[in-house]
């Protein structure tokens, strides 16, 4: 016994100098900054997504049932109802209750650190809520006390207790006291009655298995409700007679009635699905956050964020893939074909539409074939695997011969035409026809590895070790290529040579106006000349006038391309 005593004083005191050490070093994130990313988010407000041309097309963190209520409205009740069950020392601790957090540890240890750990203060609770880490790791703990303290340093407890009450979760997408009240009672919570306050508060540990919407929770809701009312006459929070009625009026049954709720249904566009995941990267990487938390800051800090959605385009792009025709059935009972489109305005990296699937869209943040789907491009990648690193490092040109007869290449790799041999053929007449042989002896001169380097110039992240061999000529890949980065790489032809990094967002600003994120200086590079793209749009316009892409001739318009199965 005394050496399990001896053991956890060495804890708690290896805890307390680890403490130490974070508040004293500098951390993953600044305090400044983290006590910007605070007040930011205390507005509380949805942020919006704006086209191109000024408008409103998304409101993000609407999909969340939320109202706000100011602290002056929310009664003491209930203030003291959530302070009573939750963190009784709420007022007396800053920001850590240390009583509470010593018992917690000691809980730990004797669970060899099975124990979920618990002692979390309101403030602490308040941190994880707007962080999104709920880890029960000792480091994501001390974390979370460094938090908690800086919050306490520069907000009041009124501050901290509103802006608490007015996220937190309270039942089935229901977040903040006034949309749980409207959602249980029909009112305001300024119009809760002290047990009304109990039940909301008792909920707190576990919202929906206390729904009284769902199944018979009497007993269970009513057991709850009386230990919250007994904590705030046990902390003087109410006297004897409020606690005597308030237990009258349970036993005569908490008067329910479901209110209407509204939440949006957020089914924001692809374009804008990938902008937000652009965005919470970027915030996520400059701010040194993790995604969760940029993600929830998103949803709460008021942004604007200017996308670079060209709303014309995008709602043509939408309604074609919505039409059933192109939704081919499965010969197996499986789901139906799927396809994804990307348009970038070459000149600048400018993703102006983006669609990820074929039907109506119905979920936001959902699968986005556009961007995260990567497949084999077939002999699209011929233009950019062979003749882009071939022409630009003098192997061959356009009018180089290469003989169009069956053979076998290394390692027994033995490909064939989609359709008949030519016998001796120029650069040019392959790309027209899509022969697959000439473009196998291509790569063999210019080797794989080069291929794959000038690739990785195009901005194509997803090739692997085992995509270096013959094969890559005719896009047969391990796993492929998404067509958000296909389109970026036939930019870069397009754009006289020179590789933008795909943008769908241009500028992001925060609640004050103030620049948080400036995406107009994205990543670009040369990769091949000038005159080597023209002599490669040159030889694609042949596809569309002459060769398999005939199809794809638009009227009037200069076309360059290549077809791909």
């Amino acid at each position: 016994q005394i050496k399990r005593k001896k053991k956890i004083k060495i804890f708690i005191l290896v805890l307390i100098v680890i403490l130490t050490l974070y508040i004293g070093i500098s951390t993953a994130i600044s305090l400044n900054k983290f006590k910007k990313l605070i007040k930011d988010m205390s507005v509380n407000e949805n942020s919006i997504v704006i086209d191109s041309d000024g408008n409103t097309i998304a409101e993000i963190g609407s999909e969340k049932t939320k109202e706000k209520i100011k602290a002056e409205e929310i009664p003491s009740n209930l203030k003291n109802a959530y302070v009573a069950i939750e963190d009784e020392r709420y007022y007396k601790h800053g920001g850590v209750d240390v009583k509470r957090t010593t018992s917690a540890i000691i809980s730990y240890v004797f669970h060899r650190g099975s124990s979920s750990f618990g002692g979390s203060s309101i403030t602490q609770q308040l941190v994880k809520n707007l962080t999104g880490d709920s880890s029960n790791k000792i480091s994501r703990k001390v974390n979370e006390w460094e938090k908690a303290i800086t919050i306490e340093s520069f907000m009041s407890k009124d501050e901290i207790l509103e802006l608490y009450l007015n996220i937190i979760y309270v039942g089935p997408n229901i977040y903040g006291v006034e949309s749980g009240s409207q959602y249980y009672f029909n009112k305001s919570a300024k119009d809760l009655t002290l047990e009304e306050c109990a039940f909301l508060a008792g909920i707190n540990n576990s919202p929906n298995s206390y729904n009284p919407f769902n199944g018979d929770n009497t007993n269970k809701i009513n057991k709850r409700t009386q230990t919250v009312l007994s904590k705030m006459l046990e902390l003087k929070y109410i006297n004897q007679e409020e606690y005597e009625k308030a237990i009258n009026n349970i036993d005569s049954g908490l008067k329910f009635k479901k209110g209407k709720v509204s939440s949006d249904d957020a089914i924001y566009s692809y374009h804008t699905d990938a902008v937000l995941s652009q965005v919470i990267k970027d915030i996520s990487d400059k701010k040194n956050i993790s995604q969760t938390f940029a993600t929830n800051y998103i949803n709460m800090a008021g942004l604007k964020i200017y996308s670079t959605q060209n709303s014309n385009i995008q709602d043509k792009m939408e309604k074609e893939f919505e039409k059933s025709k192109y939704q081919l059935s499965s010969q197996n009972g499986g789901e139906h074909s799927q396809a994804a489109m990307v348009i970038i305005d070459h000149k600048t990296g400018q993703v102006l539409g983006c669609v990820g699937g074929l039907g109506k869209k119905t979920s936001a943040r959902g699968l986005n074939r556009a961007t995260q789907s990567i497949r084999q491009t077939g002999s699209c990648i011929k233009p950019i695997a062979v003749l882009v690193p071939g022409i630009s490092e003098k192997l061959f040109t356009g009018a180089t011969i290469f003989e169009d007869k069956q053979q076998e290449f290394a390692d027994g790799y033995n490909p064939e035409n989609y359709s008949k041999y030519l016998g001796n053929i120029t650069v040019r007449r392959a790309l027209e026809s899509s022969q697959n042989i000439p473009f196998v002896e291509m790569m063999q001169k210019i080797t794989p590895k080069t291929s794959m380097k000038y690739l990785k110039k195009m901005g194509i992240t997803t090739l692997s070790k085992e995509d270096e061999n013959l094969a890559l000529a005719l896009g047969g890949l391990d796993k492929g290529i998404s067509p958000l980065q296909m389109a970026a790489a036939y930019a870069t032809i397009a754009n006289g040579g020179t590789y933008y990094e795909p943008m769908f967002y241009s500028v992001v600003y925060d609640h004050d106006g103030n620049v948080l994120l400036d995406n107009s200086e994205q990543e670009t590079h040369r990769v091949l000349k000038e005159t080597t793209a023209f002599l490669l749009t040159d030889m694609m316009r042949d596809v569309i006038t002459k060769g398999t892409g005939t199809k794809a001739a638009i009227s009037g318009m200069n076309v360059a391309g290549k077809t791909g199965t």
